[in-house]
């Protein structure tokens, strides 16, 4: 156990330091202040957390709950509570950061994730285990809408691409190696190693929160939700979330059983063709945040709809074999991540519409959107695959997909283009409505 604790220090360091390489090297100027820097950092290792322990959990979890008498149904309901409790708090997690700012939200974020952590580790009953997976969707819920309305308050327009791309894929990182690290270390030690791994990276995530996030990012507004409702641009930009969150999920359930069956593809290969995905996730958004820098959020959605859309096609038709279908995968996973990140930057003018802006009910309802489409989308790939066939559901995605640029273009089209917000302009609450051309 002692080489264990070793690791996980080992291993917090490397996590910390990876996200500190990135946040101050990729995209971001010498001129931005140590302030963003800080917050980027902060948000980027809270959402790299976050996605490695929900990764971490999900080739462990079930073990352990059967192992305490839990049916299928229970481990069903397992995975079911952490969405339902990640939607409970999203819409209160907006209006907190709105009234108090982000340092109060992110601590109680972190604790509770460390909570859920020990849980996982220490639980025998399956009540406890359920609980702790809703303070875990709880956690998540918060540390998302808090990250991104920190970023989106420390940065201005022409650096707020680059810095929500960072931030996305540290996310992705965490994705790429939670499942993997999780099965490795359950099979070397115990199940419950992984979250104590888990609950030591929540403690220093917890630190680094603790000394950087700043006091102050913004004066109090009340609201919630409510104060955005309705505003310009933000029924499409959910709707774009939804649909890139749908685009990255709508391949998991159905992908594996279509390899299983015309490859004879085993569980080590489809997790080669889902690594391929993860490195995909990393990648995209980054450069989505430097070409937000050259074109308009409108083209880069754009771009990112018609690479997914072609890409399921390909699924649905030539594509054939391992190899291949994990390179559709990874097209169809940039894709989404074009459309994901423009979104989450043009948010963030839809929140500076009026004044004092709103980043936490916009992100709210921006964490809502997305969860939304991780939801539905199996359910709707089960039931396309089942209906059609694996082609059939392949090329449906893509006809969404398809529809989805015609109204980005359309919308493109309706909005006049106008230059990036002034910083000065934007602060002093000028800017006007959010623009997608």
């Amino acid at each position: 156990m002692r080489r264990v604790g070793r690791g996980v220090c080992r291993f917090d360091s490397c996590l910390l330091t990876f996200t500190m390489v990135v946040t101050f090297t990729m995209g971001i100027n010498r001129e931005t202040s140590s302030r963003s820097r800080a917050a980027l950092t902060v948000a980027s290792l809270g959402l790299a957390t976050d996605a490695l322990v929900y990764g971490m959990a999900v080739p462990v979890l079930p073990k352990i709950a059967t192992e305490h008498g839990s049916r299928p149904l229970g481990v069903g309901l397992m995975f079911a509570v952490y969405a339902a409790a990640l939607v409970a708090a999203t819409p209160a997690a907006g209006l907190w950061v709105d009234r108090q700012g982000n340092r109060r939200p992110l601590l109680a974020g972190v604790a509770g994730l460390a909570a859920a952590t020990a849980l996982f580790a220490f639980a025998r009953d399956p009540s406890l285990l359920i609980l702790a997976r809703a303070l875990q969707g709880a956690a998540a819920g918060i540390v998302w809408t808090a990250g991104l309305a920190l970023v989106a308050a420390t940065h201005g327009p022409t650096e707020r691409g680059k810095a929500m791309g960072i931030a996305l894929s540290t996310f992705a990182v965490g994705t790429l190696l939670g499942p993997p690290l999780g099965g490795l270390l359950a099979g070397w030690f115990d199940p419950r190693v992984p979250f104590l791994l888990a609950c030591a990276l929540a403690l220093a995530d917890g630190a680094v929160r603790w000394f950087l996030v700043p006091a102050d990012t913004g004066p109090a507004v009340r609201g919630g939700i409510r104060e955005v409702r309705g505003r310009p641009g933000l029924g499409l930009m959910a709707l774009l979330t939804a649909t890139g969150a749908a685009l990255i999920a709508f391949m998991e359930p159905i992908l594996p059983l279509h390899l299983f069956t015309t490859e004879n593809a085993g569980t080590g290969e489809i997790g080669l063709v889902f690594g391929a995905a993860g490195v995909a996730a990393a990648i995209a958004p980054s450069l989505a945040g430097y070409a937000l820098a050259r074109f308009s959020p409108g083209v880069v959605a754009g771009t990112g709809c018609v690479i997914a859309a072609v890409a399921l096609l390909l699924l649905g038709g030539p594509l054939d074999g391992v190899v291949a279908s994990a390179a559709g995968l990874a097209l169809v996973t940039g894709g989404a991540s074009l459309v994901l990140t423009p979104t989450v930057t043009v948010m963030s003018q839809i929140a500076e519409s009026r004044q004092p802006p709103v980043y936490g009910a916009v992100y709210a309802v921006y964490t809502l959107a997305y969860t939304g489409g991780l939801a539905v989308a199996p359910f709707g790939a089960g039931w396309a695959m089942q209906g059609f066939g694996f082609d059939g559901a392949a090329r449906t995605a893509a006809a969404v997909a398809a529809l989805l640029t015609v109204l980005v273009v359309a919308w493109g089209r309706r909005r006049p283009a106008r230059p990036p917000a002034d910083p000065v302009e934007t602060a002093a609450g000028k800017s006007s409505g959010a623009n997608l051309s």
